[in-house]
């Protein structure tokens, strides 16, 4: 758990901010950019003889979704999740990216939503969070986003499953030095247990855990967003933790 929860890390950042603001610009100015990957925005797993239709799984969301970090999109977190769902289950799974590197909850539903309702999708995957938490975003302003994007989903998937992935513990991101990190982590755990009490209305939805960002490798030279390593070892947990749960 992060030091600072609650209101009082919002209060504290601004409180802090003639520290915070230079010290997040000089930090950012030197992490690297990294584009998005390439590649095509939909692929294909194949699944056993005699599996049935494939599975249709939909990326949504921010830089990760984007599979920023690896050079091709199959690298990033669509591509991993494909290939371990059609593992677990044998069946095949055609994969969609939706993405806006940056992204906060708000743009995503504002830019991203009413595309991915066109379709219906058996599986969707949304990563949001990361940048409500670098623009300080109000917990109120980023659960009603979210909420409304869940409730768009719903209505063009109803049957569909919607792993929604926590956001990370960026107090742990060894990019962001104190007391930069501390008090982004502090808002990553408000935002994360807002998003908790948002499912409580959303039963079909499953709040994934974050990042496992201490396995070796996770992050890409940018210190920021994950490697090859890292969205595979994201996509591994979690599907461990969907298929253990009740």
């Amino acid at each position: 758990m992060s030091p600072v929860t609650g209101y009082g890390s919002r209060v504290l950042a601004f409180v802090l901010a003639p520290l915070l603001f230079p010290q997040s610009r000089v930090v950012l100015s030197h992490l690297p950019e990294l584009p998005e990957a390439v590649g095509d925005w939909t692929g294909s797993v194949p699944g056993s003889a005699d599996s049935g239709d494939p599975l249709r799984l939909l990326v949504l969301g921010d830089s990760t979704a984007a599979g920023v970090g690896v050079d091709e999109l199959a690298d990033g977190i669509g591509g991993n999740l494909a290939a371990r769902i059609a593992g677990r289950t044998g069946r095949g799974v055609e994969w969609t990216v939706l993405a806006r590197s940056g992204a906060t909850t708000g743009e995503i539903r504002r830019f991203l939503l009413s595309t991915a309702m066109r379709r219906q999708f058996d599986i969707i995957f949304l990563t949001t969070g990361v940048n409500d938490v670098m623009q300080l975003r109000t917990k109120h302003a980023f659960t009603t986003d979210l909420g409304m994007i869940l409730e768009g989903l719903e209505q063009s998937s109803p049957n569909a499953v919607v792993l929604l992935a926590g956001i990370p513990r960026m107090e742990h991101f060894t990019s962001l030095p104190d007391p930069l990190g501390t008090i982004l982590g502090a808002r990553a755990y408000r935002l994360n247990s807002g998003a908790h009490a948002v499912l409580g209305h959303h039963p079909r939805v499953v709040h994934v855990p974050p990042w496992p960002i201490r396995t070796p490798g996770f992050f890409a030279r940018d210190d920021f967003h994950p490697s090859s390593v890292g969205y595979s070892a994201w996509a591994e947990s979690t599907m461990e933790f969907w298929v253990r749960r009740p």
